[in-house]
Order: C-alpha cells, then structure tokens, then sequence
C-alpha cells in the first residue's frame, strides 16, 4: 500500500558531487507538517528506465520525483506546490518543468511549434534562463515532458524494455501516462522552480537510435494515419519512382496502397520486393470499372484518417505528408491542403510552368474555400492540382471521388476539390511538394475521348457550384462563361491541330455552347 504522506526524490547517478549537490537542494526544501521525504540514488543503472523502475519497486511513496544528478530544486515551497497541484487534479499524473503541447512527428520535443515552461539552464555552455511559454492558469497539460525532472503521483512502469539507454525515456513515460488515461502537465512558476546544470548535451550516445524506437512504439498512438494511395495502370517503370517518394515520406505513420489497372502482372512484380520489406505497403488487383473506379477502390481500401493520391507517374517531396498533416491536424476548418507542384518530365526535369501551375503566393496561406472555387471556376483553371496535389479528410468527402452533385466527370479531381471547397477552408503551402510529370504515356493526351468532356463537364460544373454557394455574384459568374467558351475553342484548337476531327455538332456541343451565350448575354 502506498503511504500518501510520503514523496520519494529518486535520482540515477554516477557524479557523487553532483549527486550531493543535489541532495543538498532538496534537503533545504520545505516539508508539509505530516509528511516525510525519502531519497533514493541508483549508481550503475544499465538504463535510466530500467534505474528508475527499480527504484519506483523500491519506495511505497504515493509521490515520487526522477531527477536527474545535475537537477538542482530551488523552489523552497516545490513540495507543497506539487502536493497542491496533485490533489486539486486527480487526472494530472505526470508533471515536468518544461514540455510540448504535443510531440512533433520527428519526436525532438523541443522543436515542437508549441511548448510551455522554464528553466534555468546551461545546455548552451552557460547557464541561462530557458523559457517557453507561459502557463497562465495552475498548469497546462502537454503531450511530453522533459527528463531533467519528472514527478509522478501514481506509478508506471518505465519502457526499459525499449529504452535500454540515455533518451527518449521521459518521451516515452509521458506518452504512457497518456495512454493510461492520465494527463501530463506543466505547472505555472512565477519563477523557475528549478536549476539543469546539464553543459553541453551529448546526443552521440543513441539519441538517433532511440528517437527510431520511440517513433516505432508511439506514432500509431500519437499520430494520425495518412494513406497514400497509388491508383496505376501499365506504366511500371514511373510507378516504381512514385512508389519510392511515398515510401520515403517523412511522417512516422502512413500506410500506402497500390491499386493496379494494369492488364498484365509487370506492374505487379515491380512491387512484389517492396512488400516483404514495408508492412505498411498494400497491392491489390482492382476489380472495379476503370480509372475513377480504381481510385474509388483505393479510398474503400483504405484506413486513414487524411488522404492523399499519388498518381503513378507523379511524385512527392519527402516532406510532403508531414507538412500537409499539420494543417489538417491543427486547423479544424480546413478541409483541403495543397502546395506549388512543379512539372518535369518523362526523365524527372524540371519544365516551366504553365498558367495552373504558377506559384499562388510565396508563403503559406490560407484561403476561404469560397474564394478559393470562385478563382478555378471564373477562370476555367486547376490552380489546386491534380490528385496527386491535395491532402484531405476521408470524411470530408460527401460524395464518390470524382463525383460532385451526383454527377462523375472527366475533372474528376476538380470536382471534389470544389466539394470539400465547400465545406471549409484550404491552406496552400508555398514549398513545391509535388512533381506532376508530363510525358507522352498520358492517357488521352490532346484526344477528343477527353477534351470533348472536359468542355461539357466545365459548364456542368460552373452550374451546379452555384447551389454550394460559389459564383453567386453576377459578375463572376458570367466571368467563368466568358472563361468556359475561351478554354472551350482552346481545346477545339488543340483537336484540330491533332487532326481529331471533331465539329460543334457531331460531339452534341451547340447546346452547351447556346446555353453559356444565353446566360452570358442576359442583362
């Protein structure tokens, strides 16, 4: 049974000056009448884990504090402040001095984008007050703590099953008081209750080694899933090269997904190596219709939270998921993410932009998803990108992939970037982290199998936005007709210099055509 009137400072040490020094700090703290300290110094630990659970099996003290030997305690009321904090939050079952809102995805928890506390310390080679930011209330609850101190009101067992070293033990302790129900908090110091007298920290010992194994055991805890879905069809060498950038991604947790149209097995054997040797990677044969059947095949085999497509011959930047999630993860009210693509060809060269394909704006930015439909609709242009381009909420989709009011179209990816549109917010990140290729395999290239539709879609399109909220002012929607009948005789031009011959009539196009110049004339 554990005695509620006890607090046990618990400290693994090989520095005895050190480790006196700090038992020197903490003899000089008040204790609450009642109550009774105990201290507990581990030498010759294999592991800091492994010292500190047996120490914890050790002491039948309620509250215990990991300290490190260089950890000097200087907040004479610190034992009263902690006792306080604890008993008014019962769910508050790790506490620490410095710490991040959450733990970013490469797991360095002081390069989280929001962190909390302060210290006064001299991991610079002088000693200096290191101050996050500030806690307003009596404590904020983070995602991890820092190690130098770590105070616990109920017991856990330390990971020294994983943590067999120096790092990542405090991460992982924080991550499993999280798990267990409890949270993990900073408490508010109107001064810093603590001095680490650490020097210059050596991060040669493993800190690489673990960080891989923290992110191992905790990403699918910590994490949202994202699925990168490949939807291929006969064009194994680029579906290697895609498949290579999704596999190389920066973010910790990921599954990718291929699913094949392709009328033979190349493709297929292409991928069969790189299954044995990633477990988050999937094949499958799709026995769907073709094309938008293939990607609607994808997202029904897929488990993410967020999703995003890589067309087999595109690329991503390394960073591309990881950027992307943030976003989503952060910002409720954004419902789709996108970024500069830049165009290469069949050999991987950068080529010059096109119209849709300028940069937006030179940093990131949010855009209302109003704005954002009303800009590609009154200029008939996909500013947003090809599927490969966007990331986004599975959930977010109300309708099939590709579809947009019940209806399917040739600009399938447009069609569903005008629906989650609709729904929120974008963010566009200024850093290219797509590669859309262009090369002679495309499908359809210039062919009237795929320009004739796309100008029947454009307008069917434009149209039916309107129900959604978009193009509602007069002006800009007779700008998108004007923009409509332009790109129109664009593709025209282009099936006539292909020598697709094609006329208004034999492709049913005059009534489209009648319908735009009714509308646009009208006063």
């Amino acid at each position: 049974m554990k005695n509620s009137n006890k607090i046990c400072f618990i400290t693994c040490y090989n520095d005895e000056v050190l480790y006196q020094e700090c038992l020197k700090y903490i003899h000089t703290l008040k204790v609450p009448e009642g109550f009774a300290i105990e201290t507990l110094g581990i030498v010759g630990a294999e592991s800091m884990a492994a010292g500190y659970n047996k120490a914890m099996h050790s002491s039948d003290a309620k509250y215990k504090v990991y300290l490190h030997q260089d950890t000097f305690i200087i907040n004479k009321s610190f034992i009263s402040d902690v006792l306080t904090l604890f008993h008014d939050n019962p769910q508050v079952g790790l506490l620490g001095m410095a710490g991040a809102i959450e733990i970013p995805t490469n797991a360095v928890w002081w390069e989280a984008s929001d962190k909390v506390g302060q210290v006064y310390e001299s991991h610079s080679g002088k000693m200096n007050l290191l101050s996050f930011g500030e806690v307003t209330t009596d404590h904020t609850v983070v995602a991890a703590i820092d190690g130098f101190i770590m105070i616990t009101q109920y017991d856990i067992s330390w990971r020294d099953d994983l943590f067999n070293g120096w790092h990542f033990y405090d991460l992982s302790q924080s991550t499993e008081f999280v798990k267990a129900g409890f949270e993990v908090a900073v408490p508010k110091q109107n001064k810093p209750w603590c001095i680490h007298d650490c020097g210059i920290v050596d991060v040669s010992n493993g800190f690489n080694h673990f960080k891989n194994i923290f992110l191992e055991e905790y990403s699918k805890f910590l994490f949202p899933k994202v699925s990168i879905l490949i939807p291929t069809c006969n064009r194994p060498h680029y579906l290697e090269l895609a498949l290579k950038s999704a596999l190389a991604q920066s973010y910790p947790h990921i599954e990718v997904i291929i699913s094949d149209d392709s009328e033979d097995d190349i493709s297929q054997s292409v991928v069969e190596p790189y299954l044995e040797a990633y477990p988050h990677l999937k094949y499958y044969k799709n026995k769907k219709e073709k094309w938008l059947g293939n990607f609607q095949n994808l997202l029904e085999l897929s488990s993410g939270k967020y999703i995003a497509f890589l067309a087999d011959d595109d690329l991503f930047h390394p960073n591309k998921v990881e950027k992307m999630t943030f976003y989503l993860s952060h910002f409720k009210e954004v419902t789709l993410v996108t970024s500069h693509r830049q165009l290469i060809d069949e050999n991987g060269r950068e080529l010059h932009p096109i119209p849709a394909t300028r940069k937006l704006f030179e940093v990131d930015t949010f855009i209302d998803g109003i704005e954002l439909g009303n800009f590609v609709l009154s200029n008939c242009l996909n500013v947003i990108g090809e599927a490969s381009t966007v990331m986004f909420r599975k959930n977010d989709l109300r309708e099939r992939i590709g579809f947009y009011r019940g209806k399917n179209s040739i600009m399938g990816d447009i069609s569903s970037w005008i629906s989650l549109l609709s729904l929120g917010k974008a963010v566009y990140i200024a850093e290219t982290l797509n590669y859309f290729r262009m090369h002679k395999e495309q499908i359809g290239q210039n062919s009237s199998k795929t320009l004739v539709p796309a100008i029947k879609d454009w307008l069917t399109l434009i149209n039916d936005s309107r129900e959604d909220g978009f193009l509602k002012d007069d002006i800009q929607y007779k700008k998108a007709l004007t923009s409509y009948l332009r790109q129109s005789i664009n593709y025209l031009e282009l099936l006539y210099q292909s020598n697709d011959k094609v006329t208004i009539e034999n492709f049913g196009l005059y009534d489209s055509f009648d319908f735009a110049l009714r509308d646009l004339t009208c006063p």
